[in-house]
């Protein structure tokens, strides 16, 4: 059952309406005014689902009580069709303009009723599609990831998870404080930007042509933790239009996972510096670079004297907190540009890119110094011999190696806390 209220201030046009809608036994529920004023109290009180309204009225006329209905939130939904005997251009315009439909007097019943039937339907699909609507959104809202549909003007609309992460009511908010979302994408090594974007590029196109094997991970900051999240970004394209969903999967703790995993794969556990694996893996990038610009590389080999005893007198513990502020020793005085590493036991290793042969005895003996000054828990003093080499143009690594390991072994052998070079 529909209820169709009609509003006509000429008693007789009513009761006209009225027989034609008992005569044509049609499912709908009459309610009739005389005014304006009478049809705002009846939709205040009922449901109606359609206005059949006269614009010739005393008082209110029937464009007066359209705008009227059309402020209210509750009743600015409900279709109207004016009925009246006025069919200037104006008139028309004004109808369309506050209403759905129009239909002039002298109306034929089965068009009235076929124009009523036709606003039933549509606002049936309406509610369907809203419901619709209203299920995708509940969908969208109980996943996890972030969801969005964006435009070149913004956000379109967005699941509860966007609103919760960027604290806003509704994509209008979200736009008003933000010029863009990709703005909040920070700049950080091995995440995209906006930066690595030429001028004028969209960054949802650009990022929508990836292919199946690409992925493109963002860091934005959660402004309620004041720390950054990390995110794999997915956009595809809707049917070739400028809108695009957006899909943000938080990978934070697998980020932080396989961080864990490339500290342990890069640094000593013991000392926290770098360890040989790692240190291989500079050494030969740095001698690409040797082999092709020709620049001064050294290298020398660190050894702590007499670390044997450390460990006999004094126990492993502390053995180990020696090799902790030996190495802290070493690398904190460093220069910029170098690379430390525990090559084993109680031996480091230092790579010094741009430096010549002369430079680096300079440096190992200054760092040899250091630490013959350091004090060191219980033992209170030790002392380290250094072996130091430069890369030479036919060199391989293992030539260079061996020739610091030699220029070790004599510094050890020469009495140890010296450097020897070769």
């Amino acid at each position: 059952m529909y209820n169709i209220l009609c509003v006509d201030d000429v008693s007789s046009n009513l009761l006209v309406i009225e027989s034609i809608f008992e005569e044509f036994k049609k499912p709908y529920k009459l309610f009739l005014a005389s005014s304006g004023y009478e049809a705002l109290d009846i939709l205040l009180k009922e449901q109606i689902d359609v206005i059949l309204l006269d614009v010739m009225m005393p008082q209110l006329d029937g464009f007066e009580t359209a705008k009227l209905i059309k402020s209210n939130k509750k009743t600015s939904s409900i279709p109207i069709i004016f009925l009246t005997a006025k069919k200037d251009d104006e008139t028309i315009t004004k109808a369309f303009k506050y209403g759905v439909d129009y239909l002039s007097k002298p109306y034929n019943d089965f068009e009235l009723f076929t124009r009523i039937e036709v606003q039933l339907k549509l606002i049936q699909m309406q509610k369907e599609l809203q419901e619709q609507v209203k299920f995708t959104q509940s969908v969208l809202d109980s996943q996890k990831s972030i969801i969005f549909i964006q435009s070149d003007n913004g956000i379109v609309s967005a699941n509860k998870s966007f609103f919760d992460f960027f604290n806003v009511s509704n994509a209008e908010e979200f736009n008003q404080i933000n010029n863009s979302i990709a703005d909040l994408f920070m700049e950080y090594e091995n995440y995209f930007a906006l930066k690595v974007l030429n001028d004028g590029q969209s960054w949802t196109r650009e990022l929508s042509k990836k292919s199946e094997d690409d992925d493109y991970n963002i860091l934005i900051m959660d402004m309620k933790t004041f720390e950054p999240k990390a995110f794999k970004i997915d956009v595809n394209n809707i049917d070739d239009t400028d809108y695009f969903v957006v899909t943000l999967t938080d990978i934070t703790k697998i980020t932080s996972k396989t961080k864990a995993f490339e500290v342990k794969a890069t640094y000593d556990a013991l000392t926290n510096i770098y360890n040989r694996s790692k240190f291989n893996e500079i050494i030969q990038q740095q001698y690409e670079i040797f082999k092709t610009q020709k620049f001064d590389l050294s290298f020398a080999i660190f050894d702590i004297d007499f670390f044997k005893k450390v460990n006999d007198t004094y126990g492993h513990l502390i053995g180990d907190e020696t090799l902790i502020t030996f190495s802290h020793t070493i690398n904190d005085h460093t220069r910029d540009g170098d690379f430390f590493a525990r090559w084993g036991g109680e031996e480091f290793v230092l790579l010094m890119p741009d430096t010549s042969l002369s430079k680096a005895q300079e440096i190992a003996n200054y760092l040899r110094e250091i630490i013959s000054k350091t004090h060191f828990k219980q033992i209170e003093h030790i002392t380290c011999s250094v072996g130091v080499t430069q890369f030479k143009e036919n060199d391989t690594i293992d030539d260079v190696l061996i020739r610091a390991d030699d220029a070790l072994y004599e510094a050890k052998e020469g009495g140890r806390n010296q450097v020897c070079t070769k």
